[in-house]
């Protein structure tokens, strides 16, 4: 995953991520406005380049964009049916597993600088509160769930 982080680095020190649609075309990836259903928030069609999101996306499920985008950037090549039934085919759900990782973690480090982070982080508020995930996600503009795994995320590089 290192790789996939130092990638997210560059990518937001060379562009910036205020808008997150913008620069999902300035790396070639149109964003697109339509309804998807009642489950699906977020899609990303490689052979058009096209990540298409649910108009009613919450601003702080940017994440989502991020996401498509590491699928933008990274799977372009890659086969895997997110479609077959968990039972069906072991090695697809294994690619599906990677893939889908790699991009949570792409999204992570792109929209929450390593740096930004240790800064609040080390903030008195932060180390006195219980629980400091809604604060955290607000001040970061993601949702909380997204949030919760850059905290782990951030746990899981100081224990490997």
């Amino acid at each position: 995953m290192e790789w996939i982080i130092k990638k997210a680095n560059e990518i937001r020190e060379k562009y910036g991520t205020d808008d997150i649609e913008g620069l999902a075309q300035k790396l070639g990836a149109e964003v697109v406005e339509e309804k998807l259903g009642r489950i699906i928030k977020e899609a990303y069609f490689k052979d058009l380049k096209v990540i298409v999101i649910d108009p009613d996306l919450h601003p702080q499920e940017k994440h989502l964009i991020a996401h498509a985008l590491a699928h933008h950037l990274f799977h372009q090549k890659i086969k895997a049916n997110y479609f077959l039934d968990d039972k069906e085919d072991f090695a697809n759900r294994m690619r599906v597993r990677r893939k889908e990782r790699e991009a949570e973690v792409f999204a992570a480090y792109l929209l929450i600088s390593e740096d930004k982070l240790k800064e609040v982080l080390n903030q008195e508020w932060v180390k006195e509160h219980p629980n400091p995930i809604p604060e955290l996600a607000e001040e970061f503009q993601v949702s909380e769930n997204f949030m919760r795994k850059r905290m782990f995320e951030n746990i899981r590089a100081l224990i490997y």
